[in-house]
């Protein structure tokens, strides 16, 4: 029988809506399932040997998935349980389309593989700041508590290749976007799932950090976060557009914020989109809590031979990251078919 990993990251946001039994039985009816709990950040796994994994967590944990199942060849499944789930939200967004939502394609950032976004500058350190029990304990409010100290002026000194254009200044604010959404704001109204293209946002620095400076880039941040783009902009102090190709050549070394996690970029960040080499999908994180409800229901009324939970179906691409033509996983029933997890250090 083919083996599946399921990755449970108990430091994230929302971590205690994990149901794992649930996912143990949903999936144990096709593999033989092994669990493996993040319970320190630098906890770490291996996707060798596995067919499939299944990755339960915030944005940062899709992108760690994401590039370990890539070099161990194995398929994901992701469910969105972190605080914002930017990720899941922006590219699971059509769950009427099925459980499972494949990716034709993701980004990439100097050979990395990342969820949806990668910037500098302005507000980014809020995607790694937080600690993990304030997450939990506070949720959004979180963020929102840290907003005005990381409401500060930044000069990063870039030379930014976006395609055919050349970009070269100081900025408060770099951002490739492959998502419609980040710091919760859904702003990124031209981004689509597979036309190739990442989004470069940028912000003009006015100098150094001080009041003056934070009230004239109070402007273009609130004309980029609160009003959003329907089109490409470029102006004096922003710019706004789809690019296949990006090449940020720094000045100095500098702290991306990448899918909420803290890397230091030095040199130069080349950002493009690039197709899986296996098998991508964003799960929808309510059917595992159908399920669940549905099992503690079953074991409070039990009825011989009914099944836990309705006919499910495995993951598979059709046109448009569409579930066609998907083989069917065995139902599972209360007293048999369903295979206990093996728990991993």
């Amino acid at each position: 029988m083919k083996k599946c990993l399921i990755v449970i990251n108990t430091l994230s946001g929302r971590s205690s809506r994990i149901d794992e039994t649930a996912l143990v039985e949903k999936f144990g009816a096709a593999y033989s399932v092994y669990v493996k709990r993040i319970l320190s950040p630098s906890d770490t796994w291996s996707a060798k040997g596995f067919s499939l994994v299944v990755a339960c967590g915030g944005d940062g944990t899709f992108n760690r998935a994401l590039n370990v199942c890539a070099e161990d060849g194995a398929d994901l499944i992701y469910y969105g349980a972190g605080t914002f789930n930017e990720c899941a939200k922006a590219k699971g967004k059509n769950k009427d389309k099925g459980e499972f939502i494949g990716l034709s394609e993701y980004a990439c950032a100097n050979g990395e593989y990342f969820g949806y976004v990668a910037a500098a500058g302005s507000f980014t350190p809020l995607g790694y700041v937080i600690p993990a029990e304030k997450k939990q304990r506070l949720g959004i409010l979180a963020y929102l508590l840290r907003v005005i100290k990381e409401y500060r002026v930044y000069s990063i000194g870039a030379a930014v290749t976006a395609d055919d254009a050349v970009y070269k200044g100081d900025y408060t604010l770099i951002m490739a976007i492959d998502s419609v959404r980040c710091f919760g704001f859904p702003f990124n109204k031209l981004y689509a799932p597979d036309d190739g293209k990442i989004h470069l946002l940028l912000i003009k620095s006015p100098g150094k950090d001080s009041l003056l400076n934070r009230i004239k880039i109070f402007f273009p941040l609130f004309r980029a976060f609160f009003i959003g783009f329907r089109r490409e902009t470029e102006s004096k102090n922003l710019v706004f557009k789809g690019v296949r190709n990006l090449d940020i050549k720094l000045n100095g070394k500098c702290v991306f914020d990448v899918d909420g996690d803290a890397v230091a970029v030095e040199g130069s960040l080349k950002v493009n989109v690039t197709k899986p080499r296996n098998k991508v999908y964003i799960g929808d994180f309510d059917t595992i809590r159908l399920h669940s409800q549905k099992r503690k229901e079953r074991r409070a009324s039990p009825r011989v031979g009914a099944p836990y939970f309705p006919h499910v179906t495995a993951p598979s691409v059709g046109s448009g990251g569409r579930m066609d033509s998907v083989p069917s996983l065995p139902s599972v029933q209360p007293e048999k078919n369903v295979r206990s997890a093996k728990f991993l250090p």
